[in-house]
């Protein structure tokens, strides 16, 4: 029997004796509208869409020198990367080949409908939904699930780049690799509406003619399918590593910086945060918001996708590089503010637009994490009175309590959650609270409100612990019940079937706060000792620094593996472990001191710790690939 067939698109009507053609396919459409997927007249310097609807109009190559409303000017930037070490010929060579241009999809199919994806907060949900739950007109039904794309062209298009055969084939089977079995999750976001990360910033990195981005893209990828295939031979991701690096210093050298020098950042970042290197992160972090800030305001950060991607980006390493520190986010809360004041607008225009949605709940819980950290951090340094804290502490108490009901009232008819877990645990885990729920975790085109809620609870549960410290008062058991809440859920993501076995990576930052607040019994350690080996065992690696003070916690030796007898300690995290202590002995001083200078972002000695440990550790590295027990 033949698979039902789709109803036939709707496109325009032609006018009476008109003949039909079909529109040309361009392959240098601006940025704004392939994220739009509509057809773009390629009109410079700013397209006729993007002029009309008054929108940021930027094409491949164009740098962004300074913050304006209008299109940024700047030199285009040339390019292509090849697969040799990056000697200083393959570093010049970067300004000097042609620029590719981007393919554009099915624009003659898609013109008739502008607002189809920003409709849509995924691209693999049915057409319609039949069920009951899906009238609106139920409290806290699902909402109907947005019109569904061509998930063919996401994953065809950077095949078909115009660059695409003059790529390494090493370099081809990572990149495909990113784009099919790579999530937002191997990035630990908990959200990635549009599927930028599979889209538009795999084009940005094979057009924009930045082979530092290429080669970080590409590192990051080499660096999860070692993961993935327990493969102790991380050389391959350390040269991608090294390249990267080599060409991003060469860029900022020639003070080039654009939209894809700061991707390049937050990629190495990332790298450097799964690597367990948090040093290296907040200096990455640092570079950032000088690039973020010599080239945006809180106002033009938020013109197109690609920029709003960036923002969230960045925010999320803010917000960490202040837990790290127990101060204040470097960024300004204007940044913050300016973020979730332009999603509830979004929420407003769009209120059918599920995606809107969770982008306006999960600024809001990054507005209310900055305002805790201004809040305790002036307490702290003796910057505000008693009064102005007290009543700040009362405002935040509210907005915790009215955003806390919203979103748990958001979706509430039966049909928003998972109702069957039919898996079996692994053994030797037990289920300690009940995440088997049916009324517990959201499912389908809701999933990410399980990530809104454990986002909220982790900056809730830092918050009332942080006003019982301020007020001498111990923990209350309050704190426990919400680590136990945060517990389920993580439970609860990790066993279900739709997600995926890397959802849990989203919830790893939660996962460090909430055990914390657990009973220390020997039940709940081993739990927590088991979840922390899980997030390891995908990639997510933690400092040294940290697995102690978790010793220290629970009065026992964590500080190699988190089980007893190297139970499922992964040949490849041993490996990448030992190669972040090695480089973690190198002589860092003109390195630290470097980090405030944007020329001494990356020094070149940097680049020679991966050469030299990956010579002396080949053979070694080779005989010790052992599998998970």
């Amino acid at each position: 029997m033949l698979p039902p067939q789709a109803p036939p698109r709707s496109r325009r009507r032609q006018p009476q004796g008109a003949e039909h053609v079909k529109h040309r396919r361009t392959r240098s459409g601006c940025y704004t509208c392939r994220q739009r997927r509509v057809k773009c007249d390629e009109s410079h310097p700013i397209c006729d869409r993007c002029r009309k609807g008054k929108r940021e109009c930027t094409y491949p190559g164009d740098a962004v020198s300074a913050p304006s409303t209008g299109r940024s000017k700047g030199s285009r930037r040339k390019g292509s990367p090849t697969g040799s070490s990056p000697s200083g010929s393959d570093l010049d060579g970067d300004e000097h080949e042609p620029l590719s241009a981007i393919l554009d999809v099915e624009e003659d199919d898609l013109e008739h409908d502008d607002s189809a994806s920003e409709r849509k907060p995924s691209d693999t949900r049915p057409e319609r939904n039949t069920s009951p739950a899906a009238d609106a007109s139920i409290p806290g039904a699902r909402p109907p699930a947005p019109r569904s794309s061509s998930r063919q062209s996401i994953r065809s298009g950077i095949s078909q780049n115009a660059r695409w055969n003059t790529l390494p084939e090493d370099v081809r089977y990572y990149l495909q690799f990113h784009q099919q079995h790579m999530t937002h999750h191997h990035y630990a976001f908990k959200y990635d509406g549009g599927d930028f990360l599979k889209t538009t910033f795999l084009e940005i990195a094979m057009n924009d003619g930045s082979a530092a981005l290429l080669y970080a893209v590409v590192a990051f990828a080499a660096y999860h399918h070692a993961v993935a295939q327990n493969d102790s031979d991380i050389s391959s991701f350390l040269s991608y590593y090294n390249k990267s690096i080599a060409f991003l210093q060469q860029s900022l050298k020639k003070q080039r910086h654009s939209i894809a020098t700061l991707l390049t950042i937050l990629q190495l970042a990332t790298i450097e945060e799964f690597l367990g290197d948090w040093v290296n992160l907040l200096g990455h972090q640092k570079a950032a918001y000088q690039i973020l800030t010599d080239l945006f305001t809180p106002e033009t950060i938020l013109q197109d996708e690609t920029r709003r991607k960036i923002i969230t980006w960045y925010i999320r390493f803010d917000l960490f590089a202040g837990m790290l520190s127990g101060g204040e986010t470097i960024l300004d809360r204007q940044w913050f503010a300016a973020s979730a004041d332009f999603y509830k607008r979004q929420t407003r225009d769009k209120p059918k637009d599920l995606g809107a949605r969770f982008e306006s709940y999960f600024a809001t819980s990054r507005l209310l994490a900055t305002d805790v950290t201004i809040l305790f951090a002036g307490k702290a340094k003796g910057t505000i009175s008693d009064e102005a804290f007290v009543a700040g502490i009362e405002a935040l108490s509210k907005e915790f309590a009215d955003f806390g009901h919203t979103i748990e009232t958001a979706f509430t008819h039966p049909s928003c959650f998972v109702t069957s877990f039919p898996d079996d645990l692994p053994p030797g885990e037990e289920d300690l609270f009940g995440f088997r729920d049916p009324r517990f975790l959201y499912s389908g085109e809701l999933a990410t409100m399980n990530f809104v809620l454990i986002d909220h609870l982790a900056i809730d549960l830092m918050f009332k612990y942080q006003l019982g410290m301020a007020m001498g008062q111990p923990p209350s058991p309050e704190l426990t019940q919400i680590a136990m809440r945060k517990c389920k859920l993580f439970d609860a993501i990790q066993y279900n079937q739709e997600g995926g076995q890397n959802a849990v990576l989203g919830c790893q930052a939660s996962l460090g706060i909430m055990s914390l607040f657990l009973p220390k019994d020997e039940r709940h350690t081993r739990w927590c000792q088991r979840k922390f080996a899980r997030i390891e065992q995908l990639g997510y690696i933690y400092p040294e620094t940290f697995r102690k003070r978790m010793s220290d916690t629970w009065s026992e030796d964590v500080s190699h593996w988190w089980l007893p007898n190297n139970e499922g300690y992964p040949a490849t995290i041993r490996t990448i472990r030992e190669f972040v202590e090695y480089r973690a002995t190198r002589p860092t001083d003109a390195w630290a001191t470097g980090i405030s200078n944007m020329s001494g972002l990356v020094p070149f000695e940097r680049l020679n710790d991966c050469t030299t440990w990956m010579k002396s550790n080949a053979q070694r590295v080779l005989e010790s690939s052992v599998p998970v027990s």
